[in-house]
């Protein structure tokens, strides 16, 4: 899920994963291993969508919660 989403925008933003690694100054590795489904830390994640100008949030919800 959240590396198909960093391929599309990365990908909308005509960057490499080489490019955009040395733009976010994380490896070229650790950014390919996430496109393929690796789970990487928000730390990562953070650093990665910034460096392409996106902020990155959490938004946690209760399931249980019904809301009439």
């Amino acid at each position: 899920m959240i590396g198909e989403l960093l391929r599309k925008t990365r990908q909308e933003q005509n960057l490499t994963q080489k490019q955009l690694a040395e733009k976010s100054g994380i490896s070229f590795v650790s950014i390919n291993r996430i496109e393929n489904g690796n789970p990487p830390r928000l730390s990562v994640i953070t650093k990665i969508f910034s460096a392409m100008g996106k902020e990155v949030s959490i938004n946690i919800t209760d399931s249980t919660q019904v809301v009439d």
